[in-house]
């Protein structure tokens, strides 16, 4: 025989189970759209912590250009500032 207790249990188990599967069936991984599709990148960034500091610095290889880019953030606004440049062509000539 069932009791009141039970119904409601039974009913707060039901709305669980149903909250569990709408969270799950709602998440989705983030997408990156960075690239378009069948075109090669001309750039190609990459992040990479400076020993001694509590910031990471952006690089950003120019491609056709093979000159690579140096990106630092600044303290107060958090923005990226332009630091300097490598001629990779000139750098890795014999």
């Amino acid at each position: 025989m069932l009791t009141k207790r039970s119904v409601i249990v039974g009913l707060v188990g039901l709305n669980l189970l149903l909250l569990a599967g709408l969270v799950l069936g709602s998440y989705s991984l983030p997408a990156a759209y960075a690239q378009a599709a069948g075109r090669a990148g001309e750039f190609l960034c990459v992040t990479c912590g400076v020993t001694g500091q509590d910031y990471d610095v952006l690089y950003v290889l120019d491609l056709p250009e093979r000159k690579l880019h140096a990106f630092i953030p600044t303290i107060p606004s958090g923005k990226l500032e332009y630091a300097t440049q490598r001629d990779l062509k000139k750098d890795f000539q014999r």
